[in-house]
């Protein structure tokens, strides 16, 4: 019988990015069509938050930021896009699935003293590679309390928070 594997800090954060990116799969299913694409408050338009969740997480797990073209995917920066540019749900999913094989790819290939080298493409996020994956991840999570915030506002069921078990 083979031993377990040790874990490891790809192991930990991969965990918890799988917690937060179900949480943005239900996000994504089940906010109203009605509610996707608007808002009161143009800031909280849950597209745009996705979009920009998306878009800034495919920037911090490329390998510099040099070249990284904002807005790309749907042809409008998410903060300057008008409502009906925003993504669609299925556009929405589609680029998050992308996201979550690329993150997932690109933390595989690490091992702990990997994550613990020195950052030196996103300096601004920490002094190791391990500060710019949790800066990535408290992104994430920081627009997922604004999605659910506004969702209570709008008297909407909130994306519920994962566990392990």
């Amino acid at each position: 019988m083979a031993e377990p594997s040790k874990p490891t800090i790809v192991t930990s954060l991969l965990e918890a990015f799988g917690l937060t990116w179900d949480m943005y799969e239900e996000a994504i299913r089940s906010i109203p069509y009605g509610h996707w694409r608007t808002g009161d408050i143009d800031y909280l338009i849950p597209a745009r938050l996705v979009y920009h969740v998306l878009e800034t997480a495919d920037f911090y797990s490329s390998e510099k930021p040099e070249g990284f073209s904002w807005g790309k995917r749907f042809n409008a920066d998410p903060w300057d896009a008008l409502p009906e540019q925003l993504p669609t749900k299925d556009e929405a999913s589609e680029y998050h699935r992308e996201v979550k094989d690329k993150i997932r790819t690109w933390l595989g290939g690490l091992d702990d003293s990997g994550m613990l080298s020195q950052e030196t493409a996103f300096p601004w996020t920490g002094s190791t590679f391990l500060g710019r994956v949790l800066y990535l991840l408290v992104h994430y999570r920081q627009h997922l309390g604004e999605i659910n915030a506004e969702l209570r506002r709008r008297g909407l069921p909130r994306i519920e928070w994962r566990t392990f078990g």
